[in-house]
This record gives structure tokens, sequence and C-alpha cells, in this order.
């Protein structure tokens, strides 16, 4: 198994263990105080991720970090959506629907930068996509 596919079968483990955990916290606490807590230890994870590794912070171009900023303000905004679906719904719905996010910047990675992809691939994305939506009848 290649490293990109070991960390990216790490992080679908470990956000399949958080979308539980969070659904669990939001049911005890609340849907805010949950995402409140869960995005500041987030924070922190990643604070002490950065030191650990000794990123260098100081050669940031204005235009990365502008597109940080957007990409958090998005994802927050995301947070707070999928809290809210798995705090009125059930998380076996809102879960699968939500698992088919990938298939948006493959869209605009194909129309944006040029990428390609595989008539496999596109048939698997198709595919993902109608069982996203049998999942949700």
């Amino acid at each position: 198994m290649t490293r990109p596919a070991m960390f990216s079968l790490a992080a679908a483990i470990l956000w399949g263990v958080w979308a539980l955990m969070a659904k669990l916290s939001a049911d005890r606490i609340g849907h805010w105080q949950s995402a409140l807590i869960y995005s500041a230890i987030s924070l922190l994870t990643i604070l002490a991720l950065t030191l650990l590794n000794r990123a260098d912070l100081s050669s940031m171009k204005t235009s990365g970090i502008m597109l940080a900023v957007a990409s958090g303000i998005l994802g927050g905004f995301a947070v707070a959506a999928f809290q809210k679906a798995i705090t009125i719904g059930p998380l076996s719905t809102s879960l699968s629907l939500t698992a088919l996010y990938p298939i948006i910047p493959v869209f605009y990675g194909i129309m944006l930068l040029g990428e390609e992809i595989t008539v496999t691939k596109g048939i698997g994305m198709g595919l993902a996509v109608v069982a996203g939506v049998m999942l949700n009848l």
C-alpha cells in the first residue's frame, strides 16, 4: 500500500469514528457546544503537529494564506451543517450523503486543473452517487 493510500485510509477511519463521536456528544451536550469543543481540540492538535514537525511559517505567501482562510471559513460552515444534519437526523443517512463530498473537488480538478479521470473511476463515482441516493430513500 502506498503512503498516500495509508494516510487516506487512516483519515477515513478517523473521520468515521469522529462522526460517531460527534453525534454522541451532540446528543449529550448540544449541537453548538459539541462543535465548539471538538473544533477547539482539533486546532490544538494541528498546532501541536505543526510545532512537532517544525513547519516553516515565515515564508508563507499571501495568496496561500487567503486560500487557507477561505478554506477555514468554508470548513467551519461545513462542520456546522454536518453537525446539524446528524443532530436532527439519523447518522447513517447524514453520513452517507456527506461522504460523497470528494466528488465535488474531483469535478473542480477536472474543470479547473485539467486533471483526467479514467472511465473506471468515472463509473465508480457515478455508482457512489447512486448509492448515496439509495441510502437516503
